[in-house]
This record gives C-alpha cells, sequence and structure tokens, in this order.
C-alpha cells in the first residue's frame, strides 16, 4: 500500500519536475491535453483504489491530483500565450517531453492494473497517451 502512494507521489513529484520544460490560452493542444487526461481519468481510478486500501489517503491524494491536474493545464495554457499553439503542440509531442512523463504514468497504471483497479476510460486515455509515442 506505501509502495502504490510512494508511486503517486512519484508521478507528483514528476509532474512538478517537468512542469517548467513545458512551460498557457484558453485551449490547448492535444498532444498536451492526454497528459492531462490521462493524469485526471487514471488519478481518479487510483484514489478509488487507495480508498479501499488506505482510506485515511485518499483525501490527501485527491487534493494532490486536482492541484497537479490544475497545475498541468495552467502551464499548457501558458506554454500557447508564451509560443504559440504549434510549438507548444511539438513540445508535448516531442520524445523528451513523453520520455519525462509517461514513465510516472506508466507506474501509476501498473498499480491500477496489478490491482484490476483500471477503469475503461483511464485505459482509453492511457492508450491515447502512449500509443503515439510508439511512432516516434
Amino acid at each position: 500500500m506505501t509502495t502504490k502512494t510512494t508511486l503517486l507521489k512519484s508521478l507528483i513529484a514528476c509532474g512538478c519536475a517537468t512542469a517548467p520544460i513545458l512551460v498557457n490560452a484558453q485551449s490547448i493542444p492535444p498532444s498536451c491535453q492526454r497528459y492531462v487526461t490521462a493524469l485526471k481519468v487514471c488519478g481518479r481510478d487510483f484514489i478509488r483504489y487507495e480508498e479501499q486500501m488506505q482510506p485515511e489517503q485518499a483525501p490527501k491524494l485527491r487534493s494532490q491530483l486536482d492541484e497537479n491536474v490544475g497545475r498541468f493545464s495552467s502551464l499548457f495554457q501558458r506554454a500557447v500565450r508564451e509560443k504559440g499553439f504549434d510549438e507548444t503542440a511539438k513540445l508535448c509531442a516531442s520524445p523528451a517531453a513523453s520520455s519525462q512523463m509517461i514513465p510516472a504514468i506508466t507506474n501509476m497504471m501498473t498499480v491500477l492494473s496489478t490491482g484490476d483497479a483500471a477503469s475503461q476510460g483511464c485505459q482509453d486515455a492511457y492508450g491515447r497517451l502512449v500509443l503515439p509515442t510508439l511512432n516516434q
């Protein structure tokens, strides 16, 4: 159980560490939105899973998830304002960005899959995130 919480904390730390790389407009490119969606949908599954395993951790994890989803969205929006939509899309689709952010989401997905707790929505969001990187 502690390992699962540590994995989510790693995801959160990864998000904070990679956020400056991605350094916002009303709309963000689909290549960026995939990260936000996977984090949000799979994060909710992770929290539901943790509610069963360690209910006392769930409120803190929920707060951290909400904060990080908001942080990523804001960073992508700021990048669009500063660099433009197309440049931000290229940045989010780049191997450099995906190599830093996908492993953390993969770790969360591994925990969910092992616990048979990944919803179809999470599996779909994760697939939309990972499949484009396989073509790089």
